[in-house]
């Protein structure tokens, strides 16, 4: 994964600037989230085909948690850019599903050998895979069950302050002859996970700060403030959507319709 940090900075650094422009009610900001977005769907991508030019055994954990991240990543940026296809919450969730399920089973596996040399580098560990567990579930439970949503959010919180006290207070230990910190053990883990915990705690601080208001929210001027409420109240399941269309897609819909008519007009 060491190749791609760069790349990984550089986006960290951009999904920032977006978000702040984006809280200054710049419209740019919205549009550089959402090509943030695409951007690591687009690394990911690399390295899935890189992963199956490769043709190695023992890489389907690899590449399921690729493909997962592929489809949520990309999902995220059509959100941004008002994008939807029929089941698209089922295919998010499906993929949050996956994620769940790969990171689990890497937990069960490296459970037994961090254990056998380290109990603290073990819970340590856990913690931080617990966290990527939880958080994953908090953000594919939204449509679904958003009452669930917070909570899981919360706990995956207390999972990463865990994992950061133990790494500070304890002392480099003994794994397979070599000595290393919880962090060292982590940063040297050949998969995505540093790169996912980065991002939700990120989005955690957001939301942390937005709610005491000590960050405005983001802004976009491109529709009315109504159609992002209907969108907020499909995400969170308390929309109807019995008819086969969302609130927020017949509201876009007319709403555009009202626009078209009155440029129309206006060119006259």
């Amino acid at each position: 994964m060491s190749r791609y940090n760069t790349y990984y900075y550089l986006l960290f650094v951009l999904l920032i600037m977006g978000a702040f422009a984006s809280m200054a009610q710049n419209d740019y900001g919205i549009t550089i989230l959402g090509l943030v977005a695409l951007a690591f769907a687009v690394i990911f991508l690399i390295q899935l085909l890189w992963h199956l030019k490769q043709k190695r055994t023992g890489d389907l954990m690899v590449r399921l948690e690729l493909i997962s991240l592929i489809t949520l990543s990309s999902i995220l940026s059509m959100r941004v850019f008002y994008i939807r296809f029929p089941f698209v919450e089922i295919i998010f969730g499906l993929a949050g599903l996956i994620l769940i399920v790969t990171y689990l089973i890497k937990l069960i596996n490296q459970w037994p050998v961090l254990f056998s040399s380290s109990g603290y580098l073990a819970l340590a560990v856990g913690l931080f895979f617990t966290a990527i567990i939880l958080y994953t579930l908090s953000m594919t439970l939204i449509p679904f069950v958003p009452g669930l949503a917070e909570p899981s959010g919360s706990a995956a919180f207390a999972c990463v302050l865990g994992f950061l006290i133990i790494g500070f207070w304890k002392k480099p230990l003994l794994v397979e002859g070599e000595k290393q910190t919880a962090f060292q053990f982590v940063f040297r883990l050949k998969d995505r996970s540093v790169v996912l915990v980065a991002l939700f705690l990120l989005f955690t601080a957001y939301m942390g700060l937005t709610k005491i208001n000590v960050l405005p929210r983001m802004y976009s001027d491109e529709f009315p403030q109504a159609y992002f409420k209907l969108v907020n109240q499909a995400e969170s399941g308390n929309a109807n959507s019995g008819s086969g269309e969302y609130n927020h897609e017949e509201f876009k819909r007319q709403y555009d319709r009202f626009v078209n008519r009155h440029i129309g007009q206006d060119g006259k």
